[in-house]
């Protein structure tokens, strides 16, 4: 056996002073260096730390620890990530695409500008992201300096206004109509019909305060609220509106008079108001787009409608009323159109008078009075610029339902205006066609590809548009003028151009009024202001 290899307890050095062994019994090679404090996160020593190279804050890599002669010459192995293929024509983005592409543009480099435009068209299109939905819109009207704000109305707290129970009566009807001829039912993208022009028509956008009849209804005292059927539909439908829009409403004793003022563009019918891809401004666009601006477009769809209401109807034979149309002058070609004066109970005292419109009239049988139409059309938007194009021609004869439905949530406000308006007219039918333009360069020619009649009430089912929402939506409207407003004074309801808000505002009695001459009536205290 050998010998055992002896073993003695170590040498233990106390630090009666602290923690740790004393300054005095270091080795001689470590006294004198300089300590770098850390914590438990750094990193410390670089040998096969492939991690840290060239990251920022790396204690290893400022040499903090006096060791950067030792490992000059270290490398660690290549870090870079493997170049994928991923098949011809695809280039990989660029995390500093945005840094990357100012220094190109900044050089002049002009092929990959040209590739720049080329992968955006294939992979969806930034091209700047033109963003329509957040596009700033002005407001319809100046706000004079002397408005005084009365109150302030989200569209989510009209939304929760409800009143139900509402009935109208007839006061008065005046017009004629030409009958619906029946042989457009037959009308296809196979067998489309020119839109004819009726320039030769006079069509009449009276206000409320220069209608002959409301003035005499008034006096009568027939009522104490006033409006077309136009206002009346802005209004019921206003938390579906995008766009900006005003109301004059003028207060004469305990009578409301809703108006619009002169200039004023709600006779006009928006497209696409609704849509994620809504119409430029014409102050933002260029003049290859200047026919599919906003205007241009509202303009376009409003003479579409006149001559559509028209078109639809066989010329000469009238049903006619037993008032004639009181706005036709000498000379004029009256168009087919009626005027039916209504009234409604809106509770509280409050009595609503409207004049609505209707566009046309279906034959009944021998002795019965026949049913009564309202013509709308939807106009295709050829925009080639749009994110999301339209193929009428193609689909509309088998994919109608999903035309229409796509129309409606485009031009929600729209469509909901012309339910509200054949519901207070009491149309027994809504006719909506679809039109197109012959050429997309050209918004004066168009041609019909196809009409649907449909009950008001059931098409109002299809939209979602809740009777006793909308007239809440105006009772709250009513109730809010005549608590602020006081007698002889006058205010304007304005749709904030881009929240979905209305504001009533104070104005003074000579607001408006630079245009119009008509002031006798407000002022005998029996009528209607402005």
């Amino acid at each position: 056996m050998g010998k055992l290899q002896s073993f003695g307890p170590p040498e233990i050095v106390d630090n009666p002073e602290g923690w740790g062994p004393p300054m005095d019994v270091l080795p001689e090679k470590f006294r004198d260096m300089p300590y770098a404090p850390f914590s438990k996160s750094d990193r410390l020593g670089r040998a096969a730390d492939a991690f840290s190279h060239g990251r920022h804050g790396s204690r290893a890599e400022d040499g903090e620890f006096g060791m950067d002669d030792e490992n000059a010459g270290f490398q660690v192995v290549d870090h870079r990530q493997p170049r994928h293929n991923f098949g011809h024509g695809f280039k990989p983005r660029d995390r500093n695409y945005g840094h990357n592409s100012r220094q190109w543009n900044d050089r002049g480099d002009q092929p990959f500008r040209r590739d720049f435009r080329r992968d955006n068209r294939r992979f969806g299109g930034m091209r700047g992201y033109d963003d329509r939905r957040h596009q700033v819109r002005e407001s319809s009207v100046e706000i004079g300096p002397d408005w005084d704000l009365l109150e302030e109305v989200q569209f989510s707290a009209l939304s929760r206004a409800k009143l139900g129970d509402v009935s109208g009566e007839t006061l008065k009807e005046c017009g004629s109509l030409e009958y619906y001829d029946k042989a457009n039912e037959r009308i296809s993208c196979r067998m489309e019909k020119p839109l004819k022009r009726f320039e030769h028509r006079a069509f009449h956008y009276v206000t409320t305060t220069d209608d002959p009849v409301i003035k005499e209804l008034a006096s009568e005292g027939t009522g104490n609220v006033f409006a077309t059927g136009t206002i009346l539909a802005l209004l019921m439908a206003s938390t579906r509106s995008a766009y900006p829009w005003d109301i004059v409403v003028q207060r004469v004793g305990d009578m409301l008079f809703f108006d619009k003022r002169d200039g004023s563009r709600i006779d006009l019918q928006s497209v696409n108001e609704t849509a994620h891809d809504q119409p430029k401004d014409e102050k933002n666009a260029s003049a290859d787009e200047s026919i599919n601006t906003m205007q241009s477009l509202a303009l376009e769809a409003t003479l579409i409608n006149q001559n559509f209401s028209q078109a639809m109807l066989e010329q000469g034979e009238r049903y006619r009323f037993p008032e004639p149309n009181p706005f036709v002058e000498e000379g004029e070609e009256e168009a087919s159109v009626a005027y039916r004066y209504r009234r409604w109970n809106l509770g509280d005292n409050i009595k609503l008078v409207a004049r609505c419109e209707l566009d046309g009239a279906i034959k009944a049988s021998d002795g019965e009075e026949p049913a009564f139409l309202m013509i709308k059309a939807l106009n295709e938007v050829m925009d080639p610029n749009a994110r999301q194009t339209t193929d009428w021609r193609g689909k509309l004869d088998t994919q109608r339902g999903a035309i229409l439905a796509n129309e409606v949530k485009n031009n929600s406000a729209k469509v909901a205006r012309w339910v509200v308006q054949a519901l207070l007219a009491g149309a027994d039918q809504m006719q909506i066609g679809f039109v197109s333009r012959v050429n997309a360069r050209d918004n004066t020619i168009h041609v019909v590809l196809g009409t649907q009649l449909y009950k008001p009430r059931e098409f109002a089912s299809q939209i979602a548009l809740n009777q006793t929402s909308i007239w809440g939506v105006l009772k709250y409207l009513v109730d809010m003028c005549y608590k602020h407003l006081p007698s002889n004074g006058k205010g304007v309801i304005v749709k904030d151009p881009n929240s979905p808000i209305l504001r009533l505002y104070s104005v003074p009695e000579n607001a408006f009024e630079e245009d119009n001459g008509d002031e006798d009536f407000a002022g005998d205290g029996e009528g209607d202001g402005n």
